[in-house]
């Protein structure tokens, strides 16, 4: 993504100074035996797109921020069918990233005045 054309055509409409930030979100299932019994949650992880991926990939680098814990519930809808009971998953969990991501959209269509790294 950092290295593209569609980098340099948005970076071209934006003010001097300015510059893209694309924000990459991940998310993984994972257990938690170890503090909470037999639980599961999805960990919410977020990171900058334009940082090379060989970067955002080591653990060691901390390109990558958690975010949030998403919640799994087993009990969702006992009477529903498998086919509902999925569609109620999904709409949880988009419902749950939308809360999330909330404080990124005004950022994203206005923009955020940061400092650089070295002060």
């Amino acid at each position: 993504m950092w290295t593209g054309d569609w980098w340099n055509m948005v970076q071209d409409f934006l003010p001097e100074g300015a510059t893209v930030a694309p924000v990459i979100i991940a998310t993984d299932k994972t257990q938690l035996t170890q503090y909470s019994g037999n639980k599961a949650a999805y960990p919410v992880y977020m990171t900058l797109g334009n940082l090379p991926r060989s970067l955002r990939r080591k653990p060691s680098k901390h390109a990558c921020i958690l975010i949030a814990y998403l919640s799994i519930s087993k009990s969702i809808g006992k009477k529903l069918t498998k086919k509902q009971k999925s569609s109620r998953i999904q709409q949880i969990f988009h419902d749950s990233m939308r809360v999330v991501l909330e404080p990124l959209m005004e950022a994203g269509k206005k923009g955020v005045e940061v400092a650089f790294s070295d002060g």
